[in-house]
């Protein structure tokens, strides 16, 4: 078969049927739909043996819950595609979303990595689309740079991409952290030859109240954080993007404000999360030749003046005693 179409399930079990029934219903037939069940402790187990049973293109995995990461490798480890996607069990794919993207890999075999639109945080009041003019960027590090600029790692999910197989040939996404997609995505990205950017097709991506990205702990955060870190260094060091690199940094900063906020972090992990920054610093003078509001450039001046950790606890005793 031509794909591999992964969904890792865990605590799904009230979204898990819509997500099987979007792809089952796909127009493009050629895949197999390997759901991993991650030691869910509801009857999302079940309901995967279930449609396995009724259809031959459904495989289930069980395994012991290793989290999201883990998940997606153990489905990665027994695809047979030629390419992989992956869809989150709490989602869906909308009807002709596979066989409109496919169709362009299979005319286009050189491609290594295709990505369509989504619909962010579907049916909620921040619902956004996501959309792309079809584009194809092709060498390593022009995909990079131009990944870079157009500010894909705002978009850095798995899912709305599908990747040839052998993408994975050395990657596997880092287990016992969430986040990873900011890590892995930028990544994959910088190691293949080809591009796509889709105009059709769509990935519908629901904001449910429990699922990864809305978990706030000191150890959700500092993994977003720390990912950050290592993409602006990357930005910064190796491809000498300096605008692209403080923008990244900005951003860097906000989250790290965030995880200053948590309060299950100790005093060690927050001395370590601010070690990660140090020696790193913006001056006045770029921070306001920088595009952005002027209200940002405001913000962030106790950084340029005095460095991060002065400036994060100015931000929270502010957000206290606005609280």
């Amino acid at each position: 078969m031509k794909l591999s179409i992964i969904v890792p399930v865990y605590k799904v079990r009230r979204h898990l049927q819509n997500c099987i029934e979007s792809i089952l219903l796909q127009t493009y037939t050629d895949f197999e739909l390997i759901l991993v069940d991650d030691g869910s402790p509801d009857n999302c187990g079940a309901i995967c043996d279930r449609y396995a049973k009724e259809c031959d293109k459904v495989k289930v995995i069980h395994k012991k819950n290793g989290g999201l990461s883990s998940a997606r490798n153990a489905g990665i480890a027994v695809a047979q595609g030629e390419y992989i996607t992956f869809v989150d069990g709490d989602d869906i794919v909308a009807s002709g979303t596979y066989y409109y993207n496919m169709r362009i890999l299979q005319a286009n075999p050189d491609i290594d990595i295709l990505e369509y639109p989504v619909n962010i945080h579907y049916e909620s009041p921040q619902s956004h689309l996501l959309t792309f003019n079809a584009e194809k960027v092709s060498g390593n590090r022009e995909i990079f740079i131009d990944y870079i600029k157009r500010k894909g790692y705002e978009h850095c999910y798995a899912w709305n991409k599908i990747y040839r197989a052998d993408m994975f040939f050395f990657t596997r996404y880092p287990e016992g952290e969430v986040f990873e997609d900011l890590l892995v995505t930028p990544t994959l990205y910088e190691n293949c030859d080809n591009v796509y950017y889709s105009d059709g097709g769509i990935y519908y991506y629901y904001a449910h109240e429990d699922g990864i990205t809305r978990t706030y702990s000191f150890k959700s955060q500092y993994c977003l954080y720390k990912n950050k870190v290592i993409l602006y260094k990357k930005v910064k060091e190796e491809y000498n993007l300096a605008v692209e690199a403080n923008e990244i940094l900005l951003g860097t900063l906000d989250t790290l404000t965030d995880l200053m906020r948590c309060s299950d972090g100790t005093k060690a992990e927050r001395n370590k999360a601010f070690e990660l920054l140090k020696g790193i610093n913006i001056d006045i003078k770029t921070l306001f030749n920088m595009e952005i509001p002027n209200m940002r450039k405001l913000k962030f001046i106790p950084f340029a003046l005095f460095g991060a950790k002065f400036h994060c606890k100015l931000i929270a005793m502010m957000h206290k005693k606005l609280c």
